[in-house]
């Protein structure tokens, strides 16, 4: 079975050039940075490693998973971002929990451990509601339903029928799972402190889009 590191990017240089020589490439079997149209170097940063570098056809974040999963060829996908948010030390330890045999497995930034040195006490109120919304509505016990931190299997992407292509990418991940009884773990982490570059996340713009993708999601069969 064969794993796919999927690196999302956007005027990302400072966390290419910090967070990606963490990174062993002995830990997956292709390694592939979807960009978002950097200005800043970051693909020119990529290509010196090494790395392959494909533009995202559709906008927003989750046009970027879409990418990258069509890019791949893998049986499992992780998703990660170099900003600074995620730690690479997670990615064997999502790799080495889905062969166990689930369907998904999140980094869960809230746990009873975890550190989190970037998102305000507002952002992770949001998520904790949301969280907790996803639970009630669709029957999950889940502590993080936004992490784009995770590890999905191709099947089980291709089970989502992913739509999604804002910043409830995510979400629609975790909803469209437990929608399907899909097996969830999670893994208790940390959200590191952002390196470089603007923060891109608008808390009350992501907020409705969220609500909205949640009451899309009790309304569609």
């Amino acid at each position: 079975m064969t794993t796919a590191l999927v690196v999302l990017t956007l005027n990302e240089i400072d966390g290419m050039k910090q967070v990606m020589p963490k990174i062993e490439k002995t830990w997956v079997d292709e390694i592939i940075v979807v960009d978002g149209g950097s200005t800043d170097g970051t693909i020119d940063e990529a290509i010196k490693m090494g790395l392959k570098v494909i533009p995202q056809e559709e906008k927003g974040h989750g046009g970027a998973i879409l990418a990258g999963v069509k890019a791949t060829n893998s049986d499992y996908i992780v998703f990660f971002g170099p900003d600074g948010n995620h730690e690479p030390e997670e990615i064997p330890k999502l790799i080495k929990k889905i062969h166990e045999g689930f369907d998904q497995v999140i980094i869960s930034r809230f746990g009873k451990t975890s550190i989190n040195l970037d998102a305000g006490k507002l952002d992770s109120f949001g998520n904790k509601m949301f969280t907790f919304f996803v639970n009630l509505f669709f029957k999950g016990s889940l502590t993080d339903s936004l992490n784009e931190s995770r590890i999905i299997t191709r099947k089980a992407m291709e089970q989502l029928n992913f739509d999604a292509f804002g910043l409830d990418s995510t979400l629609q991940m975790s909803i469209r799972g437990l929608k399907n009884k899909q097996r969830f773990a999670e893994i208790i982490g940390n959200e590191g402190k952002r390196i470089g570059g603007e923060r891109k996340i608008s808390s009350f713009g992501t907020g409705a889009l969220l609500m909205k993708r949640i009451i899309k999601e009790i309304l569609s069969v």
